[in-house]
């Protein structure tokens, strides 16, 4: 067995922050805004997600910051709740191989969204678990939102057919975002994937979204896969036309996204929401599709 170690470090201009690291992988977590992660990847090897140089080291204020890593939105998308700004400290609870990061109440919504991580001793695994509390007077609907945004140089990867069933009742769609098109280049279907390729040229934003009946979506840059796992709820009620899955390109980066079904959410409740990640190395190139399409992503 390996060890799960957390630490308080200074990173990116925030002091306390929460280092969490087995002897594969590490996390970081700032504690002066959020809930957050900033920073994934392999023990003394890149950073898997993007950062927002300029609001790094930032807290306070009312502006909304994007800050880049993983954050914990819900859905639908409304600015005027979605865009409340998570500039303030959180709390934070350490565990056996754990943190738990909770925010304050947002004080306009009535919201609270905590986060907790769990790091498995041995593996380059992470369970996050997403809670959002209704601490207002009145019902609220809403979906659980878990958004990763990646480095920029990979591809996405929505799963989009099961080769060999025969089935004859559809058990998946595809949804497409307004200002998407679909000639877009980094769009592309192929080999039982949809794939949304990072482009640093591209012009727009691209947007896809899918039913999550094979519980799970990646992202592959520079020989490396990070995999998010869920369990899909078939009889579930979910947002955006049906998508448990989701993701967003632009020139500067990738998102890829889970989401829970719509839950009506009494005064006092919590609904949570469970993203298992795991890193790979040794990834083939996403064009090499016959060996991409047997990798275990499931």
């Amino acid at each position: 067995m390996g060890d799960t170690t957390a630490d308080l470090i200074s990173y990116a201009g925030w002091d306390d922050c929460i280092k969490l690291h087995n002897e594969h992988v590490e996390l970081i977590a700032p504690t002066a805004v959020g809930p957050r992660i900033v920073s994934f990847g392999f023990l003394d090897g890149p950073n898997e997600f993007h950062q927002i140089e300029a609001d790094l080291g930032a807290g306070g204020g009312d502006e909304y910051r994007f800050y880049g890593g993983h954050r914990l939105w819900y859905a639908p998308e409304v600015s005027e709740r979605t865009l409340t700004p998570d500039n303030e400290p959180v709390e934070y609870e350490l565990g056996d191989g754990t943190v738990t990061l909770r925010q304050p109440t947002e004080p306009d919504t009535h919201i609270r969204k905590a986060l907790t991580v769990e790091m498995a001793d041995d593996e380059p695994a992470v369970t996050v678990t997403h809670r959002v509390t209704n601490d207002g007077v009145w019902p609220i609907e809403l979906a659980p939102w878990g958004i990763t945004v990646m480095a920029g140089g990979g591809t996405g990867f929505l799963p989009a057919a099961r080769a060999g069933t025969q089935d004859r009742l559809p058990d998946r769609s595809l949804t497409f975002w307004p200002y998407t098109s679909l000639g877009d280049d980094r769009l592309s279907l192929r080999e039982g994937h949809l794939r949304v390729q990072q482009d640093p040229d591209g012009e727009g934003a691209c947007k896809v979204g899918s039913t999550g009946v094979d519980e799970w979506i990646a992202y592959v840059n520079d020989g490396r896969a990070f995999v998010k796992s869920i369990e899909y709820e078939p009889d579930g009620a979910y947002p955006d036309r049906g998508c448990a899955l989701e993701l967003y390109t632009d020139a500067d980066m990738e998102e890829i996204e889970t989401l829970g079904p719509l839950r009506t959410v009494d005064p006092g409740e919590t609904v949570e929401h469970v993203e298992s990640w795991r890193l790979y190395d040794d990834v083939p190139d996403p064009d090499e599709a016959a060996a991409l399409q047997d990798y275990p992503f499931s």
